[in-house]
């Protein structure tokens, strides 16, 4: 006499095994895919909600014990503070069109900081987009960084300020109003 359990039974191939393996793998792939979008468009979506929304901190740089520079955006400015024992600004960008390209590439930067995808795969992606090359310092990824705009920007101004004190010292050699 046979007796039938719950479970009958049923012939099991390596191929059909394999199948379903690869059905799994690819539900999950899905699966970690729309999380990691859910994810970034949740983020985006709140990203000023319950932050004051005229402030808002571009990122910082530790240089020490309780002490760090720090990039801040306020009313369409960029300041670049000195954090230690007290508050010192170091550099603020007013001029409205690297303002805006510095936020413009800050947030690209942001943006695309989620998920790091594997080289291949960066490839595939941008397979349809030829690089162009109008912008002659880049990175890796084919953008310049938010970092060396501002490090640019930062330098320019250093330069202009050494420009103006050579100036101001050559005038007044020449008036003789140098006092030693």
């Amino acid at each position: 006499m046979r007796t039938y359990g719950l479970v009958d039974e049923l012939p099991v191939s390596g191929f059909a095994s394999a199948w379903d393996l690869i059905k799994i793998l690819f539900v999950l792939g899905l699966i970690v895919v729309l999380i990691v979008v859910t994810l970034r468009f949740l983020a985006k979506r709140n990203r000023g909600w319950g932050m004051n929304n005229s402030l808002r901190s571009l990122g910082g740089f530790p240089l020490g014990s309780n002490k760090s520079m720090q990039i801040v955006e306020w009313n369409n400015r960029i300041y670049v503070l000195g954090i230690g024992n007290d508050v010192t600004l170091l550099e603020s960008i007013t001029d409205p069109d690297i303002v805006a390209a510095l936020l413009a590439e800050h947030d690209t930067m942001a943006a695309n900081s989620g998920v790091a995808l594997p080289e291949w795969l960066r490839k595939w992606a941008s397979r349809n987009n030829p690089p162009t090359d109008d912008v002659p310092s880049k990175d890796a990824g084919g953008k310049v960084s938010f970092e060396q705009t501002l490090e640019n920007r930062l330098r320019q101004v250093s330069e202009r300020r050494q420009r103006v004190e050579q100036l101001l010292e050559d005038s007044r050699s020449g008036d003789g109003t140098d006092k030693p």
